[in-house]
């Protein structure tokens, strides 16, 4: 994923690049959107609004993932108020097998799997996203 350094000189090339990697998610008529995701630096340049060295491993990964996913675990086991889980199936960071473990350890939570979506739900399939959500606040 290219430009995570040198950042976008414009919303539509942001645009552009995540449609490269995102080919199947639909192009907006205006991609004023971007900016909510993306911060624009003092020499104009958007960037993304996340730290780029997450994926580059500037942090002692192994450490970190292993607290994290510690860190995680103990609050998924912790969780009391009522919880769902809206997961993309086509999503490239949350897999099937990850939603069951986060089932396995918050039991009481409600899992919805919404097909034809990536990883961002909402933008991907946004009737399906919002349906779930009325539906478990409406029961809740």
């Amino acid at each position: 994923r290219e430009n995570l350094e040198e950042g976008f000189a414009t919303l539509d090339e942001a645009a552009d690049a995540i449609r490269s990697y995102l080919p199947h998610r639909k192009r907006l008529p205006t991609p004023s959107g971007l900016a909510k995701n993306l911060r624009q630096g003092t020499d104009g340049r958007y960037r993304w609004h996340w730290d780029p060295r997450f994926l580059e491993g500037a942090m002692s990964v192994e450490t970190e993932t292993e607290r994290a996913e510690a860190r995680l675990i103990e609050a998924a086991r912790a969780l009391a108020v009522p919880s769902l889980l809206v997961r993309g199936q086509g999503s490239d960071l949350v897999g099937l097998e990850h939603a069951r473990e986060f089932l396995e350890l918050a039991p009481h939570a409600r899992f919805v799997d919404v097909s034809g979506a990536g990883h961002m739900v909402a933008g991907d399939q946004n009737d399906a996203f919002t349906d779930a959500i009325l539906e478990f606040v409406a029961d809740v």
